[in-house]
């Protein structure tokens, strides 16, 4: 079934059961779904802010924005195997900073495939890396995500505050990841040849590109829309009002069909937030959400850190199986239940370890939104199984939440923070030391081997050569002795 479907039929359960069981006025679903003054209107700011970015997204996708800086930095690489690693990694992080990660992976896989096929190389493994990092990307700003959207309206968190805290850590994230690529790929990524990488250059990436001015305009109008939220303050301006100007601004100067680009915004996301609203507000109503959070409350104390890692890593798992949405939607008051005797630094840090959490979980898992990877890759005959994802997606999103924590206990105590860190470093720095230590072993018996081989082969030889020898010798002896015998005669 369809998960807006789904999710307004179980919002309709929740109607029927709220009015005609606990009698509460219909009023109450109005501010389930749009919030109250007491909040702000939360869930209404939240949804013009999608809506808003979905139009600017609409028509720089189909201006071919996206598609011509792709293709260019896979240009730039020069087909050489790590640079092209590095350059769709990179592509990853900034297109998931600002589209969402469906039309990310969306734009992104064919252009990998593109490039694969024009190199000759097998595009599987950059793939998965690209999966992996748009999530890593989704953290970057307030506007990457959903899941950011929901966390910073509710709580208040400004576009700059969640940039200094979540984003410049996702570039750390993002270098640690694309370090254990690059040991995870070592030897398995294929070397194109010389002439392919001709055609690579060669490829005109203005066939992307419908009209030129419209190109310009959108650019224009992202850089412009995404100055503003780093640069005017929420009291002036708040997100959503600049994110629906920059969307309505777009529309009238790109001057296209305005009836085509609202068929093409995606309908059934705002219908599924609706319907995610309705239901959490349902909870929070009834007491659900209470309840919830004074048992995690139980299980972490009134320690502000343990409570930030349970909160990070208890989302991270819960969004390995469920869509990251409804999880946020749900586990947001939950979090502000139990960061209520927090100071506001440490409840700010508790809405920034649920962010982190919501977003890396979906890697744990080739569920989500990495079948529609997998779906685009076999549909391109390049199938990847789910063997394969798990097996990097799982070890990376570890590697990933285990940074995050030390990030926070550092951020909490800097002395156990930087114990905690060289004790990692330095588990790290033996297996390496280990792991070339075997290496270099089992190059040395090769050598020995080989030596003691040679050195045997040799000895045969030279044994077989003395023997030879002899019988030469032996042989012209013989004849010598017969000719004297046949002159005594």
């Amino acid at each position: 079934m369809n998960r807006a479907i789904a999710v307004l039929a179980g919002a309709l359960v929740t109607y029927f059961v709220l009015t005609f069981i606990e009698k509460q006025d219909f009023i109450v679903f109005i501010e389930f779904l749009f919030g109250t003054s007491a909040d702000g209107y939360v869930n209404l700011r939240a949804l013009i802010l999608i809506i808003g970015m979905l139009f600017i997204v609409q028509i720089c996708h189909s201006s071919g924005v996206f598609q011509v800086i792709g293709f260019k930095l896979i240009q730039l690489s020069n087909g050489k195997p790590f640079y092209l690693l590095f350059v769709l990694c990179s592509l990853s992080l900034f297109l998931s900073a600002i589209l969402n990660n469906i039309l990310t992976v969306i734009i992104l896989i064919p252009l990998t495939i593109v490039a694969s096929r024009i190199l000759g190389i097998n595009p599987s493994p950059y793939i998965i890396a690209e999966a992996i990092m748009v999530n890593v990307g989704g953290i970057m700003f307030s506007i990457s995500s959903i899941p950011n959207i929901l966390i910073t309206t509710y709580a208040g968190i400004s576009f700059g505050d969640f940039f200094l805290n979540v984003g410049l850590f996702a570039l750390v994230l993002f270098g640690i990841t694309i370090a254990f690529f690059r040991f995870f790929y070592r030897n398995k990524l294929m070397i194109p040849k010389e002439k392919f990488t001709k055609v690579l250059q060669d490829f005109n990436i203005w066939n992307y590109v419908p009209d030129k001015r419209l190109f310009y305009k959108s650019i224009f109008v992202l850089l412009i829309t995404m100055v503003c939220f780093a640069v005017i303050p929420p009291t002036i301006l708040s997100s959503d009002i600049i994110a629906i100007s920059g969307g309505i601004g777009l529309v009238i100067i790109s001057k296209l069909n305005g009836r085509e680009i609202i068929k093409n915004i995606d309908l059934e996301l705002i219908l599924y937030l609706l319907g995610i609203f309705v239901i959490t507000g349902a909870m929070e109503s009834v007491g659900v959400i209470d309840w919830i959070g004074a048992g995690f409350i139980g299980l972490t104390g009134s320690n502000s850190l343990v409570a930030i890692l349970f909160i990070l890593w208890a989302s991270a798992f819960l969004s390995s199986t469920i869509d990251n949405i409804p999880i946020t939607k749900v586990l947001i008051p939950i979090v502000d239940v139990m960061s209520s005797g927090f100071t506001p630094s440490e409840a700010n840090a508790s809405y920034y370890s649920l962010a982190f959490g919501a977003n890396l979980g979906d890697n744990l898992t080739p569920l989500g939104d990495n079948i529609l990877v997998m779906n685009l890759a076999e549909q391109n005959e390049r199938p990847i199984t789910y063997s394969q994802f798990f097996k990097l997606g799982f070890i990376a999103t570890i590697i990933q939440l285990i940074a995050i924590s030390i990030y926070f206990i550092l951020l909490n105590d800097i002395i156990i923070g930087m114990l905690i860190f060289a004790i990692f470093i330095l588990i790290f720095f033996m297996g390496n030391v280990l792991r070339k230590l075997k290496a270099y072993t089992k190059k040395e018996e090769e050598l020995l081997f080989r030596r003691y081989w040679m050195k045997l082969k040799r000895r045969d030889f030279i044994t077989e050569l003395n023997l030879l020898v002899r019988k030469i010798l032996t042989k012209i002896k013989n004849f010598i002795m017969q000719i004297i015998g046949v002159g005594r005669k």
